[in-house]
């Protein structure tokens, strides 16, 4: 009987990472859950059922997954940083610094640790601390290109834009291939009215990944300012075409508000 209850346990753990990686978090939030049921002393059922639950949206069952894991193996790193990602996102900053620290305790090598400590001191407006943070994950791990880009968004929002720039140009060497990396240096051109540097960097960006829908919106902004009207249309066109996510419902707003008035005034043109 234990070998078919282990193979049923792999079978379901199998098909749940299968059906999570074609992004069908919810069938395989099922399959998960019948890894739990088979085998309730095994932690890994319940950790891919966190990732799953987080996955569709369900955070507060998602947390419960993932502390029924923890209870099990209270130091598995991975788990850890990703129940502090949940406070994190919910905006519970304490806990999270907390889960984060525990992981930097238990591994003062893991790089994403000290990095989602900066993200949280940068959320915090504790800058320098953040810094700090990025720093020590950039010893650890000199090619983490997430961490330049956060090193980047922190000196520049202490006014520090040559050490900005040289951080996202960093994250770009490391990896050219990164679409936020881009997307960032053509912010911070843009933000200096470096027009012709800023649409090339989010030009590439979005050539990279088209749904980036930040880089349309910086796009849109930038062919506003330069009274590139149909240029300006076409890229909030884009991002309305492209943006999903629910935390955007206001801009999607805002963006339909603004591509209505420059319609109007290319119509009356």
């Amino acid at each position: 009987m234990g070998g078919n209850m282990s193979t049923s346990f792999e079978e379901h753990l199998a098909k749940g990472i299968s059906l999570a990686e074609a992004g069908n978090h919810e069938a395989a939030a099922e399959a998960f859950s019948h890894c739990t049921e088979l085998a309730p002393s095994r932690p890994e059922g319940f950790f891919y059922l966190g990732e799953a639950l987080t996955g569709s949206g369900k955070l507060p069952e998602a947390v419960a997954a993932y502390e029924k894991g923890l209870a099990l193996a209270p130091e598995d790193c991975d788990a850890l940083l990703s129940l502090g990602d949940i406070y994190f996102e919910r905006g519970d900053h304490k806990e999270a610094l907390k889960l984060y620290r525990k992981v930097s305790e238990l591994d003062p090598h893991n790089a994403d640790a000290f990095v989602s400590i900066g993200l949280v001191h940068a959320n915090q407006e504790r800058t320098e601390e953040a810094i700090t943070a990025y720093q020590t994950a950039l010893g650890i791990d000199p090619g983490n290109v997430f961490a330049y880009n956060a090193l980047g968004d922190a000196w520049y929002g202490l006014g520090e834009r040559e050490k900005a720039i040289a951080a996202f140009r960093k994250g770009i060497e490391l990896d050219p291939e990164d679409a936020a990396a881009h997307f960032n240096l053509g912010e911070l051109y843009y933000d200096l009215e470096e027009f012709e540097q800023a649409e090339k960097e989010c030009l590439e960006s979005v050539r990279l990944d088209p749904e980036f829908t930040l880089s349309y919106l910086t796009l849109g902004s930038l062919c506003m300012d330069e009274e590139r009207v149909s240029d300006a249309i076409r890229y909030l066109e884009l991002y309305l075409r492209y943006e999903t996510s629910p935390q955007a419902a206001e801009m999607v707003t805002e963006v339909r508000a603004v591509l209505d008035g420059l319609k109007a005034e290319a119509a009356g043109s």
